[in-house]
């Protein structure tokens, strides 16, 4: 398994080692680069993982609330869109965190 993930970052680093040679870099540069372009890309997908599973807890919360509590459904729905638009907010600042990191 550990080959597998080894592979990534070395298959990123191919094909920038001719143009980092002419230009007077080194491969370790370029394997540098490569598992930071891996770092970024498993960073964002572990964020977009989170948010789902937060977001779908938050539903599944707020619904069970509901059934529990039907005359404060009004209220319980709207902390629910609030909440769900400030977790939607802080996944999307980390995912353009991950990208500057990915396409610097």
């Amino acid at each position: 398994m550990l080959e597998l993930v080894w592979m990534v970052p070395m298959a990123l680093a191919a094909d920038a080692v001719e143009p980092v040679a002419a230009t007077g870099g080194s491969v370790a540069e370029s394997i540098v680069t490569g598992i930071g372009v891996l770092g970024g890309v498993i960073g964002a997908g572990l964020i977009v993982i989170g948010a789902a599973r937060g977001i779908g807890h938050l539903a599944s919360s707020a619904t069970e609330a509901i059934a529990r509590q039907p005359e404060a459904g009004n209220r319980i729905f709207t902390t629910m869109i609030i909440a769900a638009a400030l977790i939607e907010g802080v996944t999307l600042f980390a995912l353009i965190i991950c990208l500057m990191a990915v396409f610097r």
